[in-house]
């Protein structure tokens, strides 16, 4: 069996090389940090900020939308009023009291100022905190690993749940890529994995660097099974919604309870991409993450005061809907951030309004530059001193008063 073929079979594909000496940090040693766990959840397809966080005082929002606007607060499935000119769709309610308790905050018309509406270079650019190709080959996530680890990050110091390890935590500080934590083993009868283990380090010797992902992977899975953090329980009445995005987020904070020294994660929910029968689709999208951050939050319990949840979207929706009752690839988004570090209860924009002249190419303008929001929650939540490395050639405002300093 060639390398890549057991990789791929034993689901561990995701995995660079590590190094055969690694530390496992504590629950103790982790708080001594001081820097929150980073939490990213990426909404893959382009979320539709005008409809998750409604201006329900605007005109032209409804103009637009005959069919597709979310009604004021008060009407039939109206808008879940935030601030008398902001409202989140109806299915986004399990996060309300999260915002009116101070502990979520929301950035709208924010986004990428890239004018591209790709999604493959879109989520490209967002993830390796630039504006154009070739600026940069690792992601941000990886960047800001480098600097806190030192260059020698734990075992599961990074994790990125998904499909395929996100392209935020690709690069030379190794991460860890797992759809699920069940998968994470070696598929064989127990009587064979002597003989499998023993074969597989005799293959990868044949070189030095093989040795020593074979090493660290062998030794990433007798960490995780050592630890069994499938086996912590779920607390304080949590309840995660019955799907792939609910089930990572209940094994994200069974993996943070386990004590195993992590500092960031990425997962990602999939299916913002609405061309057509919209109302179908996004409400239970957004029900979806609404009760998975929710439930996270109520799981952690007192942990929360160092955690800090942060989602982002390649760009948003057109203002104007389709023929087909859904959305065209936009422009401006929102960006909601959760935690103990966070400055919440309010919705933080920049707001151009949705008048033709205030549009960009149609679309809801983008206001505040990702990078800001990321950089606030960085340097505030993180402890991160090098921005500028870990968004190369951004030189706009690192805060939008989101975040509490540590």
């Amino acid at each position: 069996m060639r390398r890549r073929q057991f990789l791929s079979l034993a689901g561990l594909a995701g995995i660079p090389s590590l190094g055969p000496q690694l530390v496992f940090g504590s629950p103790a040693e982790k708080a001594a940090s001081g820097r929150d766990v980073v939490v990213v959840i990426y909404q893959r397809g382009a979320a539709d900020g005008l409809n998750l966080v409604v201006p329900y005082t605007e005109g032209p929002y409804f103009d637009a939308r005959p069919t597709l606007a979310i009604g004021e607060p008060g009407s039939p499935g109206g808008a879940l009023d935030l601030d008398g000119f902001f409202g989140f769709h109806p299915d986004l309610s399990p996060l309300l009291p999260l915002y009116e308790s101070g502990m979520l905050g929301v950035v709208h018309a924010a986004g990428s100022p890239s004018d591209s509406r790709s999604h493959f270079d879109a989520q490209d650019f967002m993830e390796k905190g630039v504006l154009e190709k070739n600026v940069a080959a690792d992601g941000w996530l990886n960047r800001y690993l480098a600097e806190v680890s030192g260059g020698t990050p734990e075992t599961f110091g990074a994790v990125g749940f998904g499909n395929a390890l996100p392209v935020s935590l690709r690069g030379p500080i190794p991460s860890v890529g797992v759809k699920q934590l069940d998968d994470y083993a070696l598929a064989a009868p127990d009587e064979w994995l002597p003989a499998i283990r023993n074969n597989i380090t005799a293959m990868f010797n044949q070189q030095q660097s093989l040795d020593s992902v074979a090493g660290s992977i062998l030794g990433s899975v007798d960490l995780l099974a050592a630890s069994d953090p499938l086996s912590i329980p779920v607390e304080n009445g949590a309840q995660y919604p019955d799907d792939t995005f609910g089930v990572q987020m209940s094994q994200l904070a069974k993996l943070i309870k386990a004590g195993l020294g992590l500092e960031m994660a990425a997962v990602d929910i999939n299916g913002w991409d609405h061309h057509d029968r919209q109302v179908d689709y996004l409400g239970p999208l957004a029900s979806s993450l609404a009760q998975g951050m929710s439930a996270f939050y109520a799981d952690m319990g007192e942990a929360m005061s160092g955690i800090t949840v942060i989602t982002m979207t390649e760009f948003g929706r057109r203002l104007t809907e389709n023929a087909s009752e859904g959305t065209d690839h936009g422009h401006g988004s929102v960006m909601f951030a959760l935690g103990g570090g966070v400055n919440g209860g309010q919705v933080i924009a920049d707001w151009p309004g949705l008048q033709p002249q205030n549009l960009d190419r149609g679309d809801l303008d983008v206001t505040t530059d990702f990078r800001t929001v990321l950089s606030d929650m960085l340097i505030n939540r993180a402890g991160s001193s090098s921005v500028d490395q870990i968004f190369p050639s951004f030189d706009g405002p690192q805060s939008i008063g989101l975040f509490r300093p540590l």
